[in-house]
């Protein structure tokens, strides 16, 4: 927060919302801070997931020259079977957690936006889900093309 917020905001923030003190932080054990905590738990868990795919994908790239068949691309990258078959589940789980993330900020920007707004992190709060909504679609199309490649042999 920038500036100190408006004394009649804050009065009025706080009628409408338990769990909120003098300067708009969330007081722990109130569901504001519950919620809090859930999506930034759930963002963890999405950037965790995410990763984890990375440094897979990285350590299983296919390199020239090459062993065997190799598959693709995927983000610009070839792979054998064997690291599709690897891949697919974790862009998976990068694409589900993404989502979760994603559905979980909505849900807390829809119900405290004159809350952000106040505090001025509206518009942070925003782009973070939008980027987690791109998160997910880009996981979920990289799901698809490491099954597709994963059917050959």
């Amino acid at each position: 927060m920038a500036s100190a917020p408006d004394p009649q905001k804050v009065a009025e923030l706080q009628r409408r919302f338990t769990g909120l003190d003098n300067n708009l932080n969330y007081i722990p054990g109130h569901t504001i801070a519950t919620k809090d905590d859930g999506y930034k738990d759930a963002q963890r868990s999405a950037g965790a997931a995410s990763t984890n795919y990375t440094s897979t994908a990285r350590r299983l790239k296919a390199t020239k020259p090459y062993q065997g068949s190799a598959y693709g691309p995927v983000r610009s990258s070839m792979y054998y079977t064997a690291g599709h078959a690897t891949l697919a589940p974790l862009a998976g789980t990068a694409a589900t957690t993404a989502q979760y993330h994603a559905e979980r900020r909505d849900s807390f920007n829809t119900k405290y936006v004159d809350v952000l707004k106040a505090q001025g992190q509206y518009q942070g709060h925003v782009q973070q889900a939008q980027n987690a909504h791109n998160s997910a679609k880009k996981f979920s199309n990289v799901q698809t093309q490491h099954k597709k490649h994963m059917t050959h042999t």
